[in-house]
């Protein structure tokens, strides 16, 4: 039978301490130990590779400064980075709607017991962009002991390369991310040993790297849009439907930077199954540049009967597979019939959509080829300095 996944995310950062006028300032290196302990292997927690790769690409390098349009609650209007400089600051990403995400402030309370109360601690909880809207009303019921930022757009989540799974980002006293995807007690262990190192405020942190305008440009002109949209509205041309399932069947992938392709289908539908070999073969010429996703609106316990009736197997799927029973997405492009595919680009706009026979390597690899963040995410996730921007890859 195929697995159930699930994520989370956590987060914490360091606050400063008056600088030396008189004196230069040194510059941190993004090469510098980010611990002198010999267990501080036991302090992480246990996350997918590539939410860790992207947790720990900002480690040596400054702390992001806080963006304009976050949401404060229960702390100040106009935070600043700088100001939290000769700080150990702990910024801790959660969501009101998991019970994962509503357990982790609570959590890291536990851990950092008085740690939490000193003046050189700061802890932030940064609520992601998941059921934001509703992070109001629950923090004015559940009384959290420290700050809260709700990032509704995701683009701090993503300067700290943090998605939907809780990780932590620690920043030292100077402002430098000295550690990410620690476990509370891990946090906290952490914290405690930050506060022992001494405090110089001429050293300033390694700037993290800007990106280059360049790979913005894009390759040339998106295929032209001919034929009719299938059994579903034409939002051809436009900002696809947010993206949400219910549950990940197979293991979550990472779409980051790539041509995403949305197959909607069910267990019981036999043009859908027909459809599995050709989605395989896309998945698999494709692969690095495209996501497929296969979502289905039936309930957990009707697709796993229509699995085992049609003989599937995981292994017979080359690509992922969501379940979504409320049909949000479906209900979206207004979906009257199925198997129905919906392709968007990089920017989250549909460029292509219809039975999936008639999607064609042809489509595809024009879509690919004028598509700018394609090519500008190629890099690794996690690359030094640069977390990807998961969150700004998700339709909003």
């Amino acid at each position: 039978m195929l697995q159930v996944l699930g994520t989370a995310i956590l987060i914490s950062l360091h606050s400063p301490s008056p600088a030396n006028p008189g004196d230069a300032p040194i510059t941190a290196s993004a090469s510098m130990p980010t611990v002198g302990v010999e267990d501080e292997s036991k302090w992480k927690d246990r996350l997918p590779d590539q939410d860790r790769a992207a947790a720990e690409a900002g480690i040596g390098f400054e702390a992001p400064a806080f963006p304009e349009g976050l949401t404060w609650i229960g702390g100040p209007t106009e935070p600043s980075m700088e100001k939290l400089r000769g700080k150990v600051v702990v910024l801790q990403t959660w969501t009101c709607g998991t019970s994962l995400g509503r357990g982790i402030p609570k959590k890291l309370d536990r851990s950092l017991k008085d740690l939490a109360k000193r003046k050189d601690v700061e802890v932030i909880l940064v609520h992601t962009p998941q059921d934001a809207e509703k992070s109001a009303r629950f923090c004015a019921r559940a009384k959290l002991a420290h700050p809260v930022v709700v990032d509704a757009s995701g683009g701090f989540c993503d300067q700290l390369g943090a998605f939907k799974r809780p990780v932590n980002v620690i920043v030292d006293r100077s402002g430098t991310v000295r550690y990410a995807g620690l476990t509370s007690q891990g946090a906290a262990s952490a914290v405690g040993h930050l506060l022992t190192l001494p405090y110089d405020p001429t050293i300033t942190p390694e700037p993290r790297p800007k990106p280059d305008p360049s790979t913005t440009t894009p390759r040339g002109n998106y295929p032209p849009i001919t034929g009719g949209p299938g059994a579903a509205s034409d939002l051809r041309g436009r900002k696809a439907p947010l993206f949400v399932v219910d549950r990940w069947i197979t293991a979550e992938p990472d779409a980051r930077g790539k041509v995403a392709i949305i197959d909607f289908w069910a267990t019981w539908c036999g043009p859908c199954i027909k459809a599995i070999p050709h989605m395989n073969d896309i998945a698999n010429q494709f692969r690095g540049q495209v996501e497929c996703v296969g979502v289905s609106d039936e309930s957990k316990s009707a697709f796993e009967a229509g699995i085992e009736k049609k003989n599937l197997k995981g292994s017979d799927f080359a690509y992922a597979l969501a379940l979504d029973p409320k049909g949000r997405m479906k209900s979206a492009f207004n979906v009257r019939g199925i198997p129905f595919v919906a392709v968007m680009s990089t920017d989250w706009v549909v460029r292509w959509q219809g039975h999936p026979s008639s999607l064609t390597a042809s489509i595809i690899s024009s879509i690919i080829a004028a598509d700018p963040g394609v090519r500008r995410e190629t890099s690794e996730p996690g690359t030094p300095g640069t977390p990807p921007a998961r969150w700004a890859s998700q339709a909003r």
